[in-house]
């Protein structure tokens, strides 16, 4: 799940600079982005938070870490999910040979990870896909993880950040939820782009008819407002590069109904933008954009009608075969006394 936070963050950064009416080559110092998805098949929400930069000054790893070591020359991509219940520490390495990038993995960790983390990494596999070597570490959680979060983030991001980086720290106090900090770059050079963010997973009310979907609630926040850092000066219109989006997902029809602050028909200026690109009833995408304007949002919600079900896996099959039986076997007794 946590995971997604990196994907996130790199197709944010990709959508955000090809929006229609913006020029693609624009150049940001931050962009952020807060997705919620909700699984009406499954009434399963995820919620993930995260904040992407090209400029080291603002995110970046911990100075512990030498992000310029001759190990990680051609290393394109390192990432660390933390939780209460394990870690996950992994490289991806291009234009390397398997053994070599488990060495220069191992030298990193040994070196830099183990020193500054403390989370006792064990080796765990490597793997290779299309010319790129992955290997993985596993570590034990943390005790505290807000109290983990919070010298995380004093340490990989400026002081004065703010914006979206202010869901971390709540976002942590939910049952499962982790953190995750990122860099990724080309083979071959030390040009780092560094991401953080955290995500939890939670059940969704079910029923039918109307369902409203509360970002902030979910984001544990009473307000949003993005980062000074995001604002990017543009022809027309300038922006930020904070956006929200909410993706509602079935097997049966899903229908727009309402949102608050209004929608907008024009992608970038403030308001839910309803992408109607989406070709399918079954799926619903809203985005949320502060425009050129930083003034925080205190509601911040979208009504959808649909049906939500839990999803009848086989262990709930079970389940409930398991508590038929019991219940039978309970009227026989008491209409056999």
């Amino acid at each position: 799940m946590a995971m997604l936070i990196f994907g996130i963050a790199v197709a944010g950064c990709g959508t955000c600079l090809a929006a229609d009416s913006q020029p693609s080559s624009i150049t940001f110092e931050v962009m952020e982005i807060a997705e919620v998805s909700v699984n009406c098949t499954t009434a399963q929400v995820t919620v993930e938070c995260g904040v992407i930069s090209t400029n080291a000054t603002l995110v970046h790893f911990p100075a512990e870490i030498n992000m310029n070591a001759t190990e990680l020359k051609n290393a394109t991509q390192i990432t660390l999910v933390v939780s209460t219940s394990g870690s996950v520490l992994y490289f991806v390495f291009n234009n390397t040979e398997a053994a070599g990038a488990e060495k220069y993995a191992n030298v990193t960790v040994e070196t830099y990870f183990e020193q500054y983390f403390g989370l006792s990494f064990t080796y765990n596999s490597t793997s290779t896909f299309n010319g790129y070597v992955n290997v993985t570490f596993t570590g034990i959680g943390v005790g505290n993880l807000t109290e983990f979060t919070q010298g995380l983030m004093g340490d990989c991001l400026i002081p004065d950040l703010g914006g979206f980086s202010q869901t971390f720290v709540p976002i942590t106090k939910e049952v499962g939820a982790c953190v995750l900090l990122g860099a990724f770059k080309e083979s071959g050079d030390f040009k780092w782009t560094y991401t953080m963010g955290v995500a939890y997973s939670t059940i969704f009310p079910d029923g039918s008819g109307e369902h409203t979907v509360d970002v902030l609630d979910m984001l544990n926040v009473e307000l949003l407002a993005p980062s000074d850092y995001a604002f990017i000066i543009a022809v027309p219109n300038s922006f930020y590069a904070s956006t929200v989006v909410l993706d509602i997902t079935s097997d049966t029809t899903v229908t727009f109904i309402s949102c608050v602050p209004d929608q907008t028909m024009i992608p970038y200026t403030r308001g839910w933008y309803i992408d109607p690109s989406v070709p399918s009833p079954t799926q619903l995408i809203g985005t949320f954009f502060f425009g050129g304007d930083n003034t925080p949002v205190t509601e911040l919600s979208l009504t959808f009608s649909g049906v939500i079900i839990p999803e009848f896996t086989a262990q709930m099959c079970m389940a409930v075969l398991m508590l038929i039986s019991v219940v039978a076997v309970a009227f026989k007794k008491r209409f056999n006394s």
